[in-house]
């Protein structure tokens, strides 16, 4: 096993499940693409001990054939056809007032146009069609929060990074509140404490479930004593190992039944299912991954079965 952290390596310090609760936690894994999950698209519902694949901008590995391209309406319904409970996104804001489904700051990348999206109007955005890796052109348009997710509604959760942080975060909130999806969307923003103190002055009825993305403990134990975390996110740069200090947030947050999400280790390498049986060892619960419909299948196999 090739540059795994050690503490992997180490099952008195990294499996904080017993051989039992982990053939149950596989048996669970029936879920991942059923019709349950199309019927349980709340952020209430989320189980700590279930694993759940959060489809990175949707899953694009089949997006030409699948005529979806990443982050388009068309990739919402063909995330939900495979079973995937949650579809990660990204929200910028135009220079109107208008929150689209984008990544990055500009258009250029994944559209057949060019511009950057804080300087362009929601009508401008509009004339715009989504591209596929490839470059040719789709018949996706750019698409609008409210409408990308209400696509979804009921179908599959949203995790959304949302770029601009601080800024204009109201305005997002009150848009999701008005289209009374508060239980349908994670909001992940990277942990800083101004955006903390912000989300503190909503009820927590008022907005979605939130997602902190922590790299250190004292990063943890601040937010734990402040925001009373539900959810929180382990973030490594090189989506390789987690450090000893991430392992030690992993192993109190499992304690205090806070839900644990992780990117997938090694998405774009040969030897990636090497190391996803490793995180499989932890107690995550949320997988974002780049290879949505090969960890699925990989999920399926460990369980010892290949279709459901």
């Amino acid at each position: 096993m090739r540059n795994l952290n050690q503490s992997y390596l180490n099952s008195s310090k990294t499996v904080f499940l017993s051989k039992e609760m982990l053939y149950v936690s596989f048996m669970m894994l029936l879920f991942v693409g059923c019709g349950d999950t199309h019927k349980t698209a709340s952020t209430l519902d989320i189980n700590k001990d279930h694993i759940y694949i959060a489809a990175h901008r949707g899953g694009y590995e089949n997006e030409y054939e699948d005529k979806a391209p990443e982050n388009s309406l068309a990739n919402i319904q063909n995330a939900i056809d495979h079973g995937f409970p949650i579809y990660e996104s990204d929200v910028q804001r135009t220079s109107d007032g208008v929150f689209i489904i984008m990544h990055d700051a500009t258009i250029d990348r994944t559209t057949n146009g060019s511009g950057v999206v804080a300087e362009m109007s929601g009508e401008e955005i509009q004339e715009y069609h989504l591209i596929y890796r490839s470059g040719e052109d789709s018949n996706e348009k750019i698409p609008l929060l409210d409408e990308f997710i209400s696509k979804g509604n009921g179908k599959i959760i949203f995790k959304i990074d949302y770029k601009p942080e601080l800024k204009y975060l109201d305005e997002l909130l009150q848009q999701i509140k008005e289209l009374k999806l508060q239980d349908r969307v994670i909001l992940r923003f990277r942990y800083r404490k101004e955006i903390v103190e912000a989300l503190e002055n909503y009820d927590s009825d008022d907005r979605p479930l939130i997602l902190f993305r922590l790299t250190t403990l004292s990063q943890f134990e601040e937010l734990k004593s402040t925001f009373n975390p539900k959810m929180i996110s382990i973030f490594t740069g090189s989506n390789s190992a987690f450090s000893e200090e991430q392992m030690q947030i992993i192993k109190l947050a499992s304690k205090e039944n806070i839900i644990i999400e992780a990117h997938a280790f090694h998405d774009n390498n040969d030897d990636r299912e090497e190391y996803w049986a490793e995180q499989l060892k932890l107690p995550i619960t949320i997988f974002h991954t780049r290879k949505p419909l090969l960890f699925q299948e990989f999920l399926k196999t460990r369980k010892g079965s290949t279709s459901h």
